[in-house]
Protein backbone atom coordinates (compact mmCIF):
# COMPACT_ATOMS: atom_id res chain seq x y z
CA UNK A 1 0.00 0.00 0.00
CA UNK A 2 1.31 3.41 -1.08
CA UNK A 3 1.88 5.44 1.97
CA UNK A 4 0.57 8.96 1.49
CA UNK A 5 2.22 12.63 2.54
CA UNK A 6 2.04 14.23 5.94
CA UNK A 7 -0.14 16.91 4.35
CA UNK A 8 -3.72 17.18 6.44
CA UNK A 9 -6.96 17.10 4.19
CA UNK A 10 -7.97 20.31 4.83
CA UNK A 11 -3.95 21.67 3.20
CA UNK A 12 -4.65 19.83 -0.08
CA UNK A 13 -8.22 21.31 -0.01
CA UNK A 14 -6.88 24.74 0.62
CA UNK A 15 -4.01 23.93 -2.08
CA UNK A 16 -6.67 22.99 -4.90
CA UNK A 17 -9.21 25.85 -3.19
CA UNK A 18 -6.10 28.57 -3.89
CA UNK A 19 -5.27 27.15 -7.77
CA UNK A 20 -8.92 27.09 -8.70
CA UNK A 21 -9.95 30.49 -7.36
CA UNK A 22 -6.53 32.47 -9.04
CA UNK A 23 -7.83 31.28 -12.71
CA UNK A 24 -11.28 31.87 -11.83
CA UNK A 25 -12.41 28.48 -11.64
CA UNK A 26 -14.27 28.20 -8.87
CA UNK A 27 -17.96 29.24 -10.59
CA UNK A 28 -18.36 26.14 -11.89
CA UNK A 29 -21.88 24.48 -11.68
CA UNK A 30 -22.71 20.57 -10.03
CA UNK A 31 -23.38 19.51 -13.58
CA UNK A 32 -20.23 20.45 -15.54
CA UNK A 33 -18.26 19.30 -12.78
CA UNK A 34 -20.02 15.76 -12.33
CA UNK A 35 -19.51 15.65 -16.08
CA UNK A 36 -15.67 16.80 -15.72
CA UNK A 37 -15.12 13.62 -13.19
CA UNK A 38 -16.73 11.18 -15.23
CA UNK A 39 -14.83 12.32 -18.06
CA UNK A 40 -11.72 11.95 -16.15
CA UNK A 41 -12.18 8.86 -14.63
CA UNK A 42 -12.59 7.79 -18.77
CA UNK A 43 -8.98 8.77 -19.07
CA UNK A 44 -7.97 6.76 -16.23
CA UNK A 45 -9.78 3.85 -17.08
CA UNK A 46 -8.07 3.78 -20.69
CA UNK A 47 -5.01 3.11 -19.32
CA UNK A 48 -6.33 -0.14 -18.11
CA UNK A 49 -8.24 -0.57 -21.11
CA UNK A 50 -6.78 -3.93 -23.20
CA UNK A 51 -5.28 -4.80 -20.01
CA UNK A 52 -4.97 -5.49 -15.99
CA UNK A 53 -1.54 -3.84 -16.25
CA UNK A 54 -1.59 -0.40 -16.41
CA UNK A 55 -0.21 0.98 -20.39
CA UNK A 56 1.41 3.97 -19.02
CA UNK A 57 3.82 4.82 -16.43
CA UNK A 58 2.86 5.57 -12.73
CA UNK A 59 3.29 9.87 -13.29
CA UNK A 60 0.44 9.94 -15.97
CA UNK A 61 -1.47 7.72 -14.25
CA UNK A 62 -1.28 9.47 -10.98
CA UNK A 63 -1.71 12.80 -13.18
CA UNK A 64 -5.31 11.42 -13.80
CA UNK A 65 -6.37 10.11 -10.74
CA UNK A 66 -5.07 13.78 -9.58
CA UNK A 67 -8.00 15.67 -12.20
CA UNK A 68 -10.37 13.21 -10.50
CA UNK A 69 -9.43 14.35 -7.31
CA UNK A 70 -9.40 18.01 -7.67
CA UNK A 71 -12.83 17.70 -9.75
CA UNK A 72 -14.23 15.79 -6.61
CA UNK A 73 -13.16 18.34 -4.09
CA UNK A 74 -14.41 21.11 -6.20
CA UNK A 75 -17.57 19.24 -6.83
CA UNK A 76 -17.84 18.89 -3.12
CA UNK A 77 -17.27 22.80 -2.01
CA UNK A 78 -19.95 23.74 -5.52
CA UNK A 79 -22.82 21.66 -3.14
CA UNK A 80 -21.42 22.63 -0.12
CA UNK A 81 -20.03 18.88 0.65
CA UNK A 82 -18.41 17.96 3.83
CA UNK A 83 -15.86 15.38 2.39
CA UNK A 84 -14.67 13.92 5.49
CA UNK A 85 -18.00 14.29 6.86
CA UNK A 86 -19.47 12.16 3.78
CA UNK A 87 -16.59 9.53 3.63
CA UNK A 88 -17.26 8.98 7.14
CA UNK A 89 -20.86 8.39 6.82
CA UNK A 90 -20.37 6.04 4.00
CA UNK A 91 -17.78 3.78 5.61
CA UNK A 92 -20.57 3.45 8.49
CA UNK A 93 -23.09 2.71 6.00
CA UNK A 94 -20.77 0.20 4.05
CA UNK A 95 -20.39 -1.43 7.15
CA UNK A 96 -23.63 -1.92 8.55
CA UNK A 97 -24.20 -3.48 4.78
CA UNK A 98 -21.27 -5.60 4.65
CA UNK A 99 -20.45 -6.40 7.87
CA UNK A 100 -16.87 -8.38 9.30
CA UNK A 101 -18.87 -11.40 10.38
CA UNK A 102 -19.95 -12.01 6.49
CA UNK A 103 -17.22 -10.23 4.49
CA UNK A 104 -13.77 -9.82 6.68
CA UNK A 105 -11.22 -10.76 4.84
CA UNK A 106 -10.06 -14.20 7.03
CA UNK A 107 -13.38 -15.85 5.50
CA UNK A 108 -12.98 -18.14 2.36
CA UNK A 109 -13.29 -15.98 -0.93
CA UNK A 110 -16.34 -18.09 -1.41
CA UNK A 111 -18.06 -17.40 1.16
CA UNK A 112 -17.59 -14.13 1.02
CA UNK A 113 -19.08 -14.31 -2.63
CA UNK A 114 -21.89 -16.10 -1.71
CA UNK A 115 -22.78 -13.88 1.02
CA UNK A 116 -22.90 -10.70 -1.27
CA UNK A 117 -25.17 -13.05 -3.37
CA UNK A 118 -27.50 -13.45 -0.87
CA UNK A 119 -27.21 -9.53 -0.09
CA UNK A 120 -27.75 -8.38 -3.62
CA UNK A 121 -30.57 -10.44 -3.99
CA UNK A 122 -32.54 -9.31 -0.70
CA UNK A 123 -31.77 -5.66 -1.97
CA UNK A 124 -33.22 -5.90 -5.26
CA UNK A 125 -35.40 -8.09 -4.57
CA UNK A 126 -34.75 -10.91 -6.40
CA UNK A 127 -35.62 -14.03 -3.42
CA UNK A 128 -37.04 -16.72 -5.90
CA UNK A 129 -35.14 -19.82 -4.76
CA UNK A 130 -33.53 -21.69 -7.79
CA UNK A 131 -35.60 -25.38 -8.49
CA UNK A 132 -32.87 -27.84 -8.69
CA UNK A 133 -35.42 -29.73 -10.52
CA UNK A 134 -35.61 -27.51 -13.55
Amino acid sequence: MATQSDKSFEEVATQIRQHLDERGWLRHAGRGLAISIALEASELLEHYQWDDEAVGDKQAIAGELADIIIYAFQFADSQDIDIAEAIGRKLASSAQKYPLSEFSKDLPQEERQANWLKRKARMTGDTKEENSNE
